[in-house]
């Protein structure tokens, strides 16, 4: 009911959703306004209820079964408008589970502490925490390599094929802050800009640092969505 909502409103502005994926336009704004205020309070009120809550933050494509969505604007599955590095729409304990996949990136590096205390409040006690962030530290290592003659696996990567000019400081610059698809050259209305990296043991140190225990890496067979492959780094943590 929600999405045929959310359809009709840019139906009526005379857009199409998937064409509005590609960038955060002044319609999408608008769109996101006017459901953040009118439809999203009667969403979170009804889905308090539930016995048990499972929350992907930053969907894809489609919907991961039984969890209800966060995104910054009103694209693809969104149940609740939200940006992390800000105050989440819900009440202290309110997910039994948590899932990000390459969503972290996307928040100021000087704001993680804030971001990751804030997933801790709305997490119930002993509640699981699964986030997916393209590793740092590997993709470095290629860049490194590759600079040096060392053989690198980086014309692997699938940010490769943007890069014309097939040298390995253009393919580290799209990897580590790209935006979109590498097509799109207005990155200020983009909503895929890159502005924190992370190593395994960053990671948990934050995670540790900000109320999780039993922290531990998972494999690409974990992915609950999209496996983005050889870059993945994923964490699986407990609230304390």
């Amino acid at each position: 009911m929600i999405n045929k909502i959310r359809r009709k409103i840019y139906s009526i502005l005379g857009k199409n959703e998937t064409n509005i994926n590609i960038q955060i336009t002044f319609f999408v704004k608008l769109c996101t306004f006017i459901y953040k205020y009118t439809i999203q309070p009667i969403k979170l009120i009804i889905n308090s209820k539930k016995q048990n809550r499972y929350l992907e933050i930053g969907p894809g494509e489609k919907r991961i079964k039984n969890f209800e969505t966060l995104n910054a604007f009103l694209i693809n599955e969104t149940d609740y408008i939200g940006k992390l590095g800000k105050k989440l729409p819900f009440s202290d304990e309110s997910f039994d589970l948590i899932y990000m996949s390459h969503v972290l990136e996307h928040v100021f590096w000087h704001k993680l502490d804030f971001t990751i205390k804030e997933i801790n409040r709305i997490i119930k006690p002993n509640g699981i925490i699964e986030i997916w962030v393209p590793d740092g530290l590997k993709i470095a290592q290629a860049f490194c390599d590759a600079e040096n003659n060392i053989n690198s696996d980086y014309q692997k990567d699938g940010w490769y094929r943007f890069n014309e000019q097939k040298d390995s400081c253009v393919w580290f610059n799209g990897r580590m802050f790209a935006y979109g698809d590498g097509r799109t050259s207005d990155a200020n209305n983009h909503y895929n800009v890159h502005l924190s990296t992370f190593s395994y043991r960053y990671l948990s140190e934050l995670l540790e640092k900000n109320g999780f225990i039993n922290i531990e890496k998972m494999n690409n067979s974990d992915c609950r969505g999209y496996d983005h492959g050889w870059i993945n780094l994923g964490i699986r943590a407990v609230k304390r």
